[in-house]
Formats: structure tokens, sequence, C-alpha cells
């Protein structure tokens, strides 16, 4: 696929989702590129504080990205204080855990519009601008979840399904506009989405930090691929599981303990990961 050029320099970047975890990694990331960067994130006090950290001319803005008026206006202001955005991280996300029939009304719902529906608003915001000045990049953090299954993570999982499959749809789109999306699909990482969750599946496999992820995402600037895994390797292992029978998956899944995802999830732990979902969901409802 052919693309325009993006020059880290001076190049400016909007990072949803960029007040702590795998956003403000790549905040941190963008910055030492030289690039300029926007905090996006629900908690604006957050953000701020994320900018101050970053410096370089980082500005931070609180933002309900599953929001179309809000994405909006804070797009518009970006551009008219600081400029046109030619980077776009969409990383913003929230993932409950546990039985889908102990979900809380609203949990369902607040999942998608963060995973997914702000991935689709801030395409229909931004490409229009991107394809006039030929173009632009979107960087569109989703998870291996996107491409697997998990029992305690169905609305996760779902979400994330559909945010992959939107994002290669939409680049395919894109052809010869000069604008791209570059789908990033990391494995678990250390955030506080895994706060008091018994994976001891990642432990045998290995938690990767945000940075990693962080520097999987900033190269696709450079090369614009289609999916990238974060650890290399994430998106072949996704593939052959395809070609695996259920019985030998389950089975797979039973020996690494990755059956155990619903539980029990020491909910101390997550308290304060729980209470971001539950101001995502009231905002919802």
């Amino acid at each position: 696929m052919k693309f325009a050029e993006i020059p880290m320099e001076g190049a400016i970047a909007l990072v949803t989702g960029g007040a702590r975890g795998i956003g403000l990694s790549i905040a941190h990331r963008l910055a030492r590129a030289g690039v300029r960067v926007v905090i996006a994130d629900l908690d604006g006090e957050a953000a701020a504080r994320a900018a101050r950290e970053i410096g370089s001319g980082a500005q931070g803005f609180a933002l309900d990205v599953a929001e179309f008026d809000e994405y909006l206006r804070v797009v518009t202001e970006v551009e008219q204080t600081i400029g046109p955005i030619d980077i776009v991280v969409n990383n913003a996300g929230i993932m409950p855990v546990g039985p889908l029939l102990g979900e809380l009304r609203g949990v369902a719902e607040a999942t998608m519009r963060v995973n997914f529906w702000s991935h689709y608003i801030s395409y229909q915001v931004l490409a229009p601008r991107m394809i006039a000045r030929g173009r632009g990049h979107f960087i569109n953090v989703t998870s291996a979840a996107g491409a697997i299954h998990s029992p305690g993570l169905a609305s996760y999982v779902a979400s994330k399904h559909a945010a992959t499959g939107f994002a290669r749809s939409a680049r395919e789109e894109l052809a010869g506009t000069g604008v791209t999306i570059s789908t990033v699909m990391p494995a678990a990482v250390r955030t506080q989405l895994v706060d008091g969750i018994p994976f001891k599946w990642w432990e045998k496999l290995g938690i990767i930090p945000p940075g990693w992820v962080a520097r999987d995402a900033v190269r696709t600037v450079r090369n614009r691929p289609a999916v990238v895994g974060s650890p290399r390797g994430t998106v072949l292992a996704l593939r052959l599981q395809h070609l695996v029978p259920e019985w030998l998956w389950l089975l797979g899944r039973r020996v690494v303990d990755a059956d155990r995802t619903v539980g029990p999830v020491d909910r101390r732990a997550r308290s304060e990961y729980d209470g971001r979902i539950e101001q995502q969901v009231e905002a919802t409802l």
C-alpha cells in the first residue's frame, strides 16, 4: 500500500487513553521522536499531569472518546491552537472481567462504545481531514483478544474483534489516499487492566511491559503494516489457532490454566480500575 511519509519531527499526534499505561508509554516514545503530543483521556486532570510529565509542548484534554460531538470539539480545538493532526493513536479501552451472566447492565454497551465505537468516531472525524491533506496515520491499539476468544472476557473480546475487523476494512477503503491504519495487537501487558486477575497462563507465557507495545506501535508510522503483534510472533500464533481443532484448543487452555479467566478475581486489587469502568458505564446509561 502506498502512503505519504510523515516526518516525526514536528508532527502532531493525538493519543487517546494517554494518561496512563500503554497510551502514556506511546506518548513518551512519540515525544522523544520529536512529535508534539496531545493527550486525551476521560480523566482530564490525569491527562494534564501526563502532558506536564512528557513536556516538549505536550497538552492534555478531557475527552469521552465515545461521544462524537465531544471528540469533534477536541479535534477542532487542537487544530486551531496547535495544528492539524498527523497521527492518531486510538488506545483508550476498558476491560471488564467476570462471567457474562453476572455482568451489570450497561457494561457491555460501555465496553463496545469505548473499545470500538471510539475508533469509528475517530475515523469519521479525522479521516476526511487527513485525506484532504494527502497524509495521515491511525494506530489502532486493539488486542490479541481481537482474534481469539476467552471465557470471562466475552464483552471485551467482542469489542476487540469489532475494532480489529473495522480497522482492517477501513484500511482498504483508504487505499490510494495517502492515509493508513495499522492495527496493533498486544498480548498480556503489565497495566491496571490485569490487576487482580488470576491468569496463571500469563505468568507462564510472560506479561510484557507497556514500553514494548509503544515501540511496536510507533514503528508503524515508518512502514505502515496492516497488523503488528506485540511481542513479535503474536499475530502468527493467533493465525495458527484457527487451524487447531476445538478439543485441542481447549486442552491447551487447560494445560496453561487459561480456562480460569472467569475468576476468582481479586476485586480489592482491581478496585481502582473497576472504578474507572463504572465511571464510563455511568456516562453510557
